[in-house]
């Protein structure tokens, strides 16, 4: 790095390691495109397995090993590990997957209009995939050793609840001091030090198949799904914090037989549990009643993300965060959120959990989904004099 290898022992701070990534930012962008470009859709495994492959080519070149944990239908697992000199364990939380199906490329190219990189999943979370590359990078090119332990889990399930991801992430947190999570900053760069609740629900509803014309003797799917979905939209309850989101409904085999199936999938969220627990309650008094004699509901899923709610030791990362910050010439504050990420799980375990230190950008999960290309070297700046730093807390 510029300014030479860091001395024995001595914390290095995130202007520093900003003058390492300030000439690296056209190679950053590069790697951008190249991320988006490298599809990985949620149900598209061989597309997640790629990308996994991608970054965890990365990795290795930054001396971790790699393990595996391969998954059926979705994409797999990766761990990455190194060893350290210094004292403390870090876990770093990415996910491989994003929520836009293969194919979208094609309509939506990687593209930088105006200081802005657009494509599906730039912000979520392929910018954190360059942010956190960058980041140990620039620790390396200081010769910076300052941890006894890094762990880098990325999941492969993430936008699907992290189903079989969880328990991997949890077995982790367990044994590490501290959680960092490379989700997108804020739109006004702060990170997040709180999340609510979220739960993935599924609602099947049966009914009987006719034809259109025979009067009376079908019983619609459909039609009872139809008026589900209106009373399950109206359980929202913004003020409290409370959301229910029918985000994908299915249902019916030809416009002229009345449907003897029909599915959604809800989205649920809430800040604490008492919220969750009302509101899934709602969710299954709906369910079990029926307004079409002759059809049945099964409801399947349930809360997937406990509370990431804000405690001492995330307190002292936002306070190390921002010292780093200032540093920049940033000013960033701490946000709560009710979307959900990987931090819930270690953050629930009473880990240190510090999230949103990925780029800046806005809309994520829209087509106009965008990264501040100018914030990528800054951010990545900031997350290396974060993990720089990590050992004083102890």
């Amino acid at each position: 790095m510029s300014g030479g290898a860091v001395p024995a022992g001595k914390p290095c701070g995130a202007g520093r390691f900003y003058e390492y990534l300030v000439p690296e930012a056209a190679a950053m962008e590069g790697a951008l495109g190249r991320f988006v470009q490298a599809e990985s859709g949620s149900f598209d495994k061989a597309g997640v397995d790629r990308a996994g492959r991608l970054v965890s080519k990365g990795m290795a070149e930054l001396g971790f090993r790699l393990a595996r944990s391969r998954q059926r239908p979705h994409g797999d697992h990766l761990i990455a590990r190194r060893g350290g000199a210094g004292r403390g364990r870090l876990l770093v939380l990415i996910h491989l997957d994003t929520v836009w199906p293969k194919g979208t490329l094609a309509e939506n190219q990687f593209r930088v209009v105006d200081g802005r990189a657009y494509g599906p999943g730039v912000l979520d979370m392929k910018g954190g995939w360059v942010t956190m590359l960058w980041a140990f990078r620039a620790l390396a090119a200081g010769g910076w050793d300052g941890l006894a332990r890094t762990t880098v889990f990325m999941c492969g399930d993430e936008e699907l609840g992290s189903p079989t991801g969880r328990p991997l992430i949890e077995q982790e947190a367990r044994d590490a001091d501290w959680a960092l999570v490379m989700e997108p900053a804020r739109e006004n760069g702060d990170v997040v030090v709180g999340r609510g609740m979220v739960g993935a629900v599924q609602l099947e509803v049966r009914g009987t198949t006719a034809h259109v014309t025979a009067a009376g003797r079908g019983a619609s799917a459909v039609h009872e799904l139809a008026s589900k979905v209106m009373r399950l939209q109206a359980l929202s309850d913004r003020a409290h914090g409370v959301l229910v989101n029918v985000g994908i409904v299915a249902g019916g085999s030809a416009r002229q037989v009345v449907a003897d199936r029909a599915t959604a999938s809800i989205d649920v969220r809430a800040p604490t549990p008492t919220l969750a627990e009302g509101v899934m309650a709602r969710i299954r008094e709906i369910a079990a009643t029926q307004e079409i004699p002759g059809t049945s509901a099964t409801l399947t899923g349930g809360i997937t993300r406990p509370a990431f709610e804000r405690a001492g030791g995330t307190t002292r990362l936002l306070q190390l965060a921002q010292a780093q910050a200032q540093e920049l010439g940033m000013t960033i504050g701490g946000a709560e959120t009710q979307s959900g990420s990987d931090g819930n799980f270690a953050a629930a375990l009473g880990v240190a959990t510090l999230d949103g230190l990925g780029p800046e950008g806005a809309h994520s999960c829209s087509r106009d989904e965008f990264v501040v290309v100018a914030s990528l070297p800054r951010r990545a700046a900031l997350l290396a004099g974060v993990i720089a730093n990590l050992p004083t807390l102890l």
